[in-house]
């Protein structure tokens, strides 16, 4: 049997155990994906072990720049971001992906973003990941918002290398109209967070919101539906990342519908 996991710190929940292993069950494989909670200062450890022990793992909050520092191989979009999500063990060989990149492209593409004036907020690994796929469809001016400026001031500074126009933004000075929005932290999903931008001055087309809860919306994709606006929520990203992890580990197609995994873990998933 071959084991697969995902990392993450404090790894309060996590929908990816239900999404592979429906996965691996629909397509007769023997494998199983379990969640590991790995502190920063165990995550060196951790890699040693999984060189010899996993088959693969799935990297969330805080370890996908470090874990991308550790890599024996890397995709361009993990060399690019400086962030990995999935890790492919290979002979001891850690092998690194970046397959929210693709997710985020792919979900963008069928909703018709056109490369428009583009409001992020965050400016960690996952922003990084949305930040290449939005210029990779043809976006050329991107806002940043983030707690810590000097976080947004450098990934504006990686970015204009790619032939973005990234500029640094104070919450409280946005608004208008921007094709999309996107919020890359993990702000919406408790009852008292609160963006850090006004969203009564915001008129986006489309809102990519990255957190998710196992069951209803955010507060801010509860927002954006109220609004009529185009919606695509964390859930549905992790779903369409983790079907590319499947596709990368088994190196084989996994030509599953993500609405059908979605129905069936949100289904079968308790609220936490």
């Amino acid at each position: 049997m071959q084991v697969y996991a995902v990392i993450g710190y404090p790894l309060r929940y996590t929908l990816s155990p239900s999404i592979h292993n429906y996965v691996f069950r629909k397509l007769g494989v023997d494998a199983m994906y379990v969640p590991l909670r790995v502190s920063p200062e165990k995550l060196h450890h951790f890699l040693e072990v999984a060189r010899e022990s996993l088959a693969g793992f799935n990297v969330t909050m805080p370890h996908k720049t470090e874990v991308a520092k550790e890599l024996d191989w890397a995709s361009r979009e993990v060399v690019e971001t400086g962030s990995v999500n999935t890790v492919h063990v290979i002979n001891g060989r850690l092998h690194g992906y970046n397959t929210d990149y693709r997710a985020i492209v792919n979900s963008l593409r069928e909703r018709g973003y056109g490369g428009g004036p583009t409001l992020m907020i965050g400016a960690g690994g996952v922003a990084r990941a949305a930040l290449i796929a939005v210029r990779d469809l043809g976006c050329r001016i991107v806002h940043v918002v983030n707690r810590t400026r000097e976080r947004a001031l450098e990934l504006c500074r990686e970015s204009q290398l790619g032939g973005l126009d990234c500029q640094v933004m104070v919450g409280d000075d946005v608004a208008g109209d921007y094709e999309l929005l996107i919020n890359a932290t993990p702000l919406g999903t408790g009852e008292n967070d609160e963006l850090p931008i006004n969203l009564g001055r915001m008129r986006p087309r489309i809102v990519l919101d990255l957190p998710y809860k196992p069951k209803g919306d955010t507060a801010l994709t509860a927002w954006a539906r109220g609004r009529g606006l185009l919606v695509i929520d964390g859930i549905e990203i992790l779903i369409r990342q983790a079907l590319e992890a499947d596709r990368i580990w088994l190196g084989m197609e996994v030509n599953m519908d993500w609405r059908e995994v979605r129905r069936v873990i949100t289904e079968s998933h308790p609220t936490p």
